[in-house]
């Protein structure tokens, strides 16, 4: 509870420490105006019946904030349970007063101790005294930073001090000091107050986080990032379901329509990390043609490749068979070579920043870790399983905290253009966040937006399993995703995918089906792929010309 408020606790602070001005509201208090610098704190805090002024109509913003003010504000403004705390048996306190129950609940809670026998509730709290309270409420430390020309390191408050200055909270007065004997003025700790709990924005508890399942994910993530060489096996199958409306289709054609969204395909191939070489082979059967169609792409830190091996089916020239398709980073990119940030290097680094903004602002709780799973085959062996999932109900909040939290954090770090390869390592999927020139996508979905995808889309499905080994190798990766989404016009469509994917053969010395081209002779260069492209749209728009003609 006590990290609820931290970092709002920072700005509120920092306001009340160094006399802002802000638009005030108007108070019932005698002697605050409506443009009074901390009316909107006081105004807001006395409706909510944290504050209270004098019996003559007063608040007193410039009198000092005395102890018991401060345990009561603090009780109120924390919300603390004051029911059936310990006594802390101060001979100043009256039993049974409303100041009894704070003081109990504050000093229970470490926040406010008292002399001896004694609290002394009308002892003004002074600048001093009052780092110490925040630092104990809201468990702040400091890194031996703080240097003010009145605070040697040996004072007695140094390091509740150091807390705030550390965590921004207060950088002092102008001329260097601190001045910890001065007082906390009334108008001051109510605008703290008001930061903390009132319309200010606050923090969000942090999420909860269990340790067992931050350490395997961060042991599995290093050991990936580490691994030399290994090869991969598996399936993936996409399937799409669309309203067709009123067509007459026969009976074969219907059938291939439906197959021609319904797709399963074998995925196979290989890793290398120096050189780094990535090999991936894809096979689909093509019903319509009665055709199993291979796809075999390769990357390395320079370039990306495509392997034309059936140049007829993939509309190709026919000299370009058993030839590579070459998309050279820096080719498309423009720049040197030490402008291109597709290193793996950088790509880890990468991986490692996204995976920390994730933790951070989502914690564990989707995650799960087990010894086993159904949908693990039998034929693989393994020590755990890590799980992730989530349902419908999660939906709305999941996006509100990307929106709000994790997009805002990943920009500085998605500006750059290899971070799209870098987040899908960590999240398993594509990401398109960045403009042709490499910079973030300019704007956002607004809440109106999220709202309303949310009202017609059913997250039916989501779920990922991988099993570790005890190397913490992900030896078996599967999950599988279904959405729905309403329209009103089209009516309901759903898209899903599963995929179950095997690894094996941890760094040992591994070989590649096609490789990389041997010779200049068998690339097709980017630019001459255009050339080709281009060549297509001109002859397509001279035939839908002549077409045009021949109508007319």
């Amino acid at each position: 509870m006590k990290k609820f408020y931290g970092i709002a606790l920072s700005a509120a602070l920092a306001a009340s420490l160094t006399f802002p001005a802000a638009a005030g509201a108007q108070s019932s208090f005698s002697d605050i105006g409506e443009d009074f610098w901390a009316g909107d704190a006081i105004s807001h805090l006395e409706e909510q019946g944290i504050i209270s002024g004098y019996e003559d109509g007063t608040f007193g913003p410039n009198n000092e904030v005395t102890r018991g003010q401060a345990a009561l504000m603090l009780a109120s403004a924390l919300d603390l349970d004051t029911s059936d705390r310990p006594d802390p048996g101060f001979s100043d306190i009256e039993d049974g007063t409303e100041l009894s129950a704070a003081v109990a609940a504050v000093a229970d809670e470490g926040i406010i101790e008292g002399y001896e026998e004694e609290f002394q509730p009308n002892e003004d709290l002074t600048r001093a005294q009052m780092s110490k309270v925040l630092a104990k409420a809201y468990d702040l430390s400091g890194d031996n930073s703080a240097d003010f020309s009145d605070v040697s390191e040996d004072f007695w408050a140094y390091d509740h001090i150091d807390a705030l200055a550390s965590n921004g909270i207060t950088t002092g007065y102008e001329d260097g000091s601190f001045k910890p004997g001065a007082s906390t003025t009334r108008a001051q700790f109510a605008t703290f107050l008001w930061n903390t709990t009132g319309e200010s924005e606050q923090t969000p508890e942090a999420p909860e986080t269990d340790e067992e399942i931050t350490t395997v994910l961060e042991d599995v993530m290093e050991t990936q990032q580490n691994l030399e060489s290994y090869t991969f096996d598996g399936n993936i199958g996409i399937n799409i379901d669309v309203p067709m409306g009123e067509q007459d289709l026969t009976e074969e054609e219907q059938q291939a329509l439906e197959e021609s969204m319904n797709m399963n395909m074998e995925m196979r191939g290989t890793f290398q990390k120096d050189p780094m070489i990535t090999e991936v082979i894809v096979e689909q059967n093509i019903p319509q043609f009665d055709e199993t169609m291979e796809n075999v792409s390769l990357s390395t830190n320079e370039a990306s490749y495509q392997y034309i091996n059936d140049a007829a089916m993939m509309g190709y020239p026919e000299d370009w068979q058993d030839k590579y398709i070459e998309m050279n980073y820096e080719d498309i990119l423009g720049g040197s070579s030490s402008d291109v940030p597709f290193d793996m290097e950088q790509q880890q680094e990468m991986a490692q920043e996204i995976y920390d903004v994730f933790i951070e602002n989502f914690g564990t709780e989707y995650f799960e870790l087990t010894e086993s799973h159904a949908s693990i085959p039998d034929s693989v062996e393994y020590d755990q399983v890590i799980s992730f999932e989530l349902t419908h109900d999660d939906l709305s909040d999941v996006m509100t905290i990307l929106e709000e939290d994790v997009i805002p954090e990943l920009e500085p770090i998605l500006e750059n253009p290899g971070a799209a390869s870098a987040l899908a390592s960590v999240t398993g999927s594509s990401f398109q966040a960045l403009n042709e020139d490499g910079t973030m996508t300019e704007g956002g979905m607004s809440e109106e937006d999220i709202n309303q995808v949310l009202e017609s889309l059913t997250l039916e499905t989501f779920e990922m399993h991988q099993a570790i080994n005890e190397n913490n190798q992900v030896v078996y990766d599967t999950g599988e995703i279904e959405v729905s989404y309403t329209d009103e016009q089209q009516g309901e469509m759903s898209f899903g995918v599963d995929y179950g994917l095997t690894s094996s053969n941890f760094n040992e010395d591994v070989t590649f089906e096609y490789g990389l081209p041997e010779s200049e002779e068998n690339i097709i260069t980017y630019d001459e792929l255009m050339n080709w492209q281009e060549e297509q749209m001109q002859n397509f728009e001279e035939i839908e010309q002549g077409d045009l003609e021949t109508v007319q």
